[in-house]
């Protein structure tokens, strides 16, 4: 599982608060987990619907999720600032479709030695 507090903040002038959009993913959908940027750990996938209920208490929701790959070792994110980086203050925010290619550069190849055009995702 993974969790998220429900009621995290939208980041900056965005109108979507971050534990809805947590909430509101839908199944299958992918995320990178960090813990601030000491590390990124893993690339992983949504297999259901987000709980409300969640065992860690109120105001709290979970998401079971399969492991897509760890991360290869790491001391954490250098790349450019980007609300969807680990050195962003954030705790869960979409990669704009236009940002695919930096995402790519920076997270995926670094750290999980994964480049979208051999998935068949166009990056550009």
């Amino acid at each position: 599982m993974v969790y998220v507090h429900a009621h995290t903040a939208a980041k900056g002038k965005s109108s979507a608060p971050q534990g809805e959009q947590f909430i509101d993913a839908e199944s299958g959908d992918y995320f990178y987990l960090t813990h601030g940027n000491r590390g990124i750990y893993l690339l992983g996938q949504f297999t259901g619907p987000a709980n409300i209920f969640s065992s860690m208490g109120h105001g709290w929701a979970d998401r079971p999720f399969r492991v897509i790959r760890h991360a290869k070792p790491n001391g954490g994110y250098a790349g450019p600032h980007k609300w969807w980086a680990p050195n962003d203050r954030s705790t869960f925010t979409p990669v704009p479709a236009t940002e695919l290619a930096e995402f790519e550069e920076h997270i995926l190849e670094p750290f999980f030695g994964i480049s979208l055009s051999n998935y068949g995702v166009d990056a550009t």
